[in-house]
């Protein structure tokens, strides 16, 4: 088990190959007034934010409370190297047919009440960019006693791309699995966000029939920690987010500026501005790590070839960190520069290591 926190040693290799930019502070940094953009300055405001959140997300309805169906001991070759004792299959109906398809894999050695979820990233979770650091995340839960479900980003993976078409009618993106398509459903009714977040919720739903939480940790890679991110301020139950090379606040969106990236459909301000006008990035960070026993950490890859690079996190990471400390939560971000990839880097499953045993009292 892991006992000492593992550090991230940076290395000279990589940094050779890239400019002063990756290692000094972002233009789009300078003169922001972070403390300012944090909003969420009260317990008050936390639970404000998050009712706020949910009432848009399922229009007053609340959290879903429903399961999903289970088939157990399903077949699924691509988990037959965990060191799981079976793995059943949970399958969710969602509005406009929209399916979702999840695997939960059960540890050898269970220990009641432990449950953590891989949220992967844009892309078949079954491809090699996403196959191994799946595998070594699930792993990681499974070999400390935790149930683990993997799920993937609607329309992608194990998910089906079939769907009703939208009642408005209109053209819809060539590509069946973008995520673009989801505006054509956004109505005064539906928040399409809710295709990310339902099928976490029901498995958490199911796993707390199965026996009381003690512990709910995500794990999150690129759009994956979006949903991470979204999920963990609506739903106090996790007790521990990690999201990697998945979110940034939206001054720092223009950098680089040689590879910008603003986002896919849901993380764009202008595809779901009430929801940002609620909270933000910066606020999504503070109400999803604050509250007793709550911890959130964002992992950045320096190197990263696609999303967030660079070190612009220093001119917020200290200023959220601040906030979530004064309202009784936990927030923190980690410089992965070990590496130069779009990746979960065996430092970051290192980390998360450290972090299930710190919390179970063994690091």
């Amino acid at each position: 088990m892991s006992v000492t926190r593992p550090r991230p040693v940076v290395d000279p290799a990589i940094e050779a190959t890239y400019g002063p930019s990756w290692r000094t502070m972002p233009e789009e940094a300078v003169g922001v007034d972070v403390d300012q953009l944090i909003t969420v300055r009260s317990a008050t405001d936390v639970l404000d934010r998050r009712r706020r959140l949910i009432d848009k997300l399922w229009k007053g309805a609340g959290l879903p409370t429903s399961v999903p169906r289970i088939d157990r001991d399903a077949s699924v070759p691509e988990l037959d190297s965990l060191p799981h004792d079976g793995v059943d299959r949970a399958t969710l109906t969602m509005a406009n047919g929209l399916t979702s398809t999840s695997y939960l894999a059960h540890p050898r050695r269970p220990v009641p009440g432990r449950f953590g979820i891989f949220l992967a990233g844009h892309g078949n979770g079954r491809k090699p960019v996403y196959h191994l650091p799946q595998l070594a995340v699930m792993r990681t839960f499974l070999e400390r006693g935790y149930r683990v479900a993997a799920v993937d980003m609607p329309l992608q993976g194990w998910n089906s791309p079939d769907m009703d078409p939208p009642a408005a009618g209109g053209p819809l993106p060539t590509d069946p699995a973008s995520h673009e398509r989801f505006a054509a459903y956004e109505g005064p009714d539906f928040c399409a966000a809710t295709y990310y977040l339902d099928p976490v919720i029901t498995l958490i739903n199911h796993v707390a029939e199965l026996d009381p939480l003690t512990e709910v940790a995500t794990f999150g890679f690129s759009g994956g920690a979006w949903t991470t991110v979204l999920h963990a301020a609506i739903d106090p139950r996790v007790t521990l987010s990690v999201q990697v090379a998945g979110t940034w606040p939206f001054y720092l969106r223009p950098h680089p500026a040689h590879h910008p990236n603003f986002g896919d459909w849901e993380q764009r301000r202008e595809s779901l501005p009430e929801l940002y006008d609620i909270a933000g990035y910066l606020d999504l960070y503070v109400v999803g790590s604050t509250g007793a026993g709550r911890r959130q950490l964002q992992i950045l890859n320096r190197f990263d070839p696609s999303c967030f690079p660079g070190v612009g996190h220093r001119s917020y990471a200290q200023p959220v960190r601040d906030r979530a400390t004064l309202l009784g939560g936990d927030w923190e971000v980690v410089d992965d520069a070990t590496h130069g990839k779009h990746q979960v880097s065996p430092y970051a499953v290192s980390l998360l290591a450290h972090e299930l045993d710190r919390r179970s009292g063994r690091g």
